[in-house]
C-alpha cells in the first residue's frame, strides 16, 4: 500500500469513473486529492469547493481503507494544507461518520443522486421558464414553504428557473438547475405549495429540468436530505440513483 496524491484533473480517471467524483471534484482545484488504492478498492480525500457551503473536505471509498488513509503520515500535512485553503467543513461515508475524530458533530445527513437518464414524465399543463424579472416572486415562495433549500433565486449567473402556474397565474411549483462549481449540473429549489401537493407537480418539474440537462451535460445531479423520504420516492420515478449517503458538519481535529 502506498499513499498517492493525485491532480484533480487526474482523479476522475484514477477513481474509476465514480459519480460522486464527477459531481463533487473541481477539476480546476489546485490543491491534488489524496488516496489510497488496493486491488479494485480506493479511498480517497478531496477539497470540495460548493456553491453553497463553502469548500470541505469530502471522503470516499472502502470504510478500512478510508481508516489507513487518515492513520497515515502523509495525511495529516495534506489536511492541514487543506484547512489552510480556506476547508473547514467535512463531509464522510455514513458508514464511517465518526472516522479519527473528523467529524465531532453531524449537522446533515443527505444522499447524492443522480441520472443520465431522459425522465418519460410530461410537462405538467402550466409550466413556464421564469427569468430574472421574476426573482422576487420565487424568493418569496420559498420563504414561505421551503426556508432550508439551497436555492437562491438568480443569487449566480446561469440558473435556470422553471414553474407550474395556475390558471390565475399563481405559481404551484417551482425548480432549478445549475452548474456547481465542478461542472455538473445541480438541481435545487423544487417546491410545491401546499395547496397542490398529490398532483405530481414537483415530479413534474424535476422531470424538465432532468430532461434539458441530460440533453445538454449527458446527466443531472442533485443532493437530498435523508428524513425526505417523499422527496427521495419522487426522485427515483423520474430515474434518479442514490449514490452516496453523506454525514456532514464542521471539520473538527487533525490528528
Amino acid at each position: 500500500m502506498s499513499i498517492e496524491h493525485v491532480p484533480m484533473d487526474r482523479l476522475l480517471d484514477w477513481s474509476d469513473a465514480d459519480p460522486v467524483v464527477r459531481a463533487e471534484a473541481s477539476p480546476t482545484t489546485d490543491q491534488p486529492a489524496i488516496g489510497l488504492r488496493r486491488g479494485d478498492s480506493r479511498a480517497l480525500a478531496f477539497l470540495r469547493p460548493t456553491l453553497i457551503h463553502g469548500i470541505s473536505l469530502m471522503f470516499r471509498g472502502e470504510d478500512a481503507l478510508l481508516h489507513e488513509l487518515v492513520g497515515s503520515s502523509p495525511f495529516g500535512p495534506w489536511a492541514e494544507r487543506a484547512r489552510a485553503k480556506g476547508a473547514d467543513r467535512v463531509t464522510l461515508p455514513r458508514s464511517v461518520e465518526d472516522l479519527a475524530g473528523l467529524l465531532p458533530q453531524v449537522q446533515g445527513r443527505w444522499e447524492f443522486m443522480s441520472t443520465t437518464e431522459v425522465p418519460a414524465v410530461a410537462a405538467p399543463e402550466g409550466l413556464v421558464e421564469l427569468d430574472q424579472t421574476r426573482q422576487a416572486e420565487l424568493q418569496a415562495l420559498l420563504d414561505e414553504h421551503n426556508p432550508g433549500t439551497d436555492g437562491h433565486p438568480f443569487g449566480r449567473p446561469g440558473q435556470r428557473w422553471v414553474g407550474v402556474r395556475d390558471s390565475s397565474g399563481a405559481l404551484l411549483a417551482v425548480g432549478c438547475c445549475e452548474l456547481e462549481t465542478s461542472g455538473a449540473p445541480v438541481l435545487s429549489g423544487i417546491t410545491v405549495v401546499p395547496r397542490a401537493r398529490g398532483l405530481a407537480l414537483g415530479r413534474g418539474v424535476t422531470a424538465e429540468l432532468t430532461r434539458q440537462a441530460v440533453a445538454d451535460h449527458g446527466w443531472c445531479t442533485l443532493g437530498i436530505y435523508s428524513h425526505n423520504d417523499r422527496a427521495r420516492e419522487v426522485y427515483r420515478s423520474v430515474g434518479y440513483v442514490v449514490h452516496a449517503e453523506w454525514s456532514s458538519g464542521r471539520l473538527g481535529r487533525l490528528g
